[in-house]
């Protein structure tokens, strides 16, 4: 994966969500189960996942220094950053009032 990559998926899409992970990360994977329940009642809100593990680089130019982390984009424009224990319901509050702006 490229960091342009990123950009473009950001730049597609209104409000998006960038969730860095790792290879061998429980705590990634639950959090993650837990994401995509929240957005699967936001149709326009895009998920892609990037194992920082697996891209070192990319991590670090989004200063991604442990894991998981979650930025969510709105209009390109990173708006929410959640580290490893962050609150789902505090992450669906943010999401629905950024979701309800635009849509």
């Amino acid at each position: 994966m490229k960091k342009e990559q990123i950009e473009e998926f950001t730049k597609e899409n209104l409000i998006s969500i960038v969730y860095f992970s790792g290879s061998i990360c429980g705590a990634c994977d639950a959090i993650k189960e837990k994401v995509l329940h929240v957005i699967k009642d936001y149709n326009e809100v895009k998920f892609l996942e990037v194992n920082a593990i697996e891209n070192k680089e990319i991590a670090a130019e989004y200063n991604i220094f442990s894991l998981p982390i979650l930025l969510l984009f709105v209009n390109e424009k990173e708006t929410l950053r959640l580290g490893r224990y962050f609150d789902i319901l505090e992450f669906k509050n943010s999401l629905d009032r950024y979701y309800n702006m635009i849509f």
